[in-house]
C-alpha cells in the first residue's frame, strides 16, 4: 500500500466536531508532532487531537473516538495494528466514532440537536480492498473498542479537572 498523509483527514475530523459558532472571531490551532511511528497514526492523532480540544475547553458537539482496524490476508480484523502489521494488511481502516461529551465530562457542552451519536460514525479513511462484510465486520470491533478508548479517555481527563468537593 502507498502511504498516506492524514493531516486533512485530521482536519476535517476537528473542524466536524467543534462548535465553531460559539466563538465565531476565533482561531484554533493544533500543533501535533509525530516522534515515532508505530502505526495507527492517523488514530492516534485523533484522539490526541481532542484530548488536546478537551483540555484547552473548546465547546465540542461530541468527541471523536478513533481506532484503527486491519484485515489481514486470511480475513481475520485486527485492531490497533503495529506499522509492520499494516504493510502486511490487505485492507486498512481508520473509524471513527461520535462519543457524547458528557461520558466524559459531566459539565461538558450538550449534543447538539437532531444529531444522533448512538451508532453513528464521523470519519472513515480506507485503504485497500474489503469486502462489505469484512467492513461491517471492522465497524462492529471498533465501536466496541471505541467505548474502552472512552473509557480511558474519561479517566484521563478527569484527573486533570479539580474536583469541587
Amino acid at each position: 500500500m502507498q502511504p498516506y498523509y492524514p493531516a486533512h483527514q485530521l482536519l476535517a475530523c476537528d473542524q466536524s466536531i467543534c462548535l465553531r459558532t460559539v466563538n465565531p472571531n476565533t482561531t484554533t490551532s493544533i500543533i501535533l508532532q509525530v516522534i515515532n511511528d508505530d502505526g495507527s497514526l492517523l488514530p492516534c492523532a485523533i484522539n490526541a487531537a481532542t484530548a488536546a480540544l478537551v483540555d484547552a475547553g473548546i465547546p465540542l458537539k461530541h468527541l471523536a473516538v478513533a481506532i484503527a482496524c486491519g484485515i489481514e490476508e486470511r480475513g481475520s480484523v485486527l485492531l490497533d495494528p503495529t506499522k509492520l502489521e499494516e504493510q502486511k494488511m490487505d485492507a486498512f481502516s481508520c473509524l471513527v466514532f461520535p462519543n457524547s461529551a458528557l461520558s466524559i465530562l459531566p459539565e461538558a457542552s450538550p449534543q447538539v440537536e437532531g444529531e444522533k451519536t448512538e451508532h453513528g460514525i464521523i470519519t472513515s479513511v480506507n485503504r485497500g480492498v474489503m469486502s462489505v462484510d469484512s467492513y461491517l465486520q471492522c465497524l462492529e470491533r471498533g465501536r466496541s473498542a471505541s467505548s474502552k478508548i472512552s473509557d480511558f479517555l474519561r479517566r484521563s481527563l478527569q484527573s486533570r479537572v479539580p474536583n469541587d468537593s
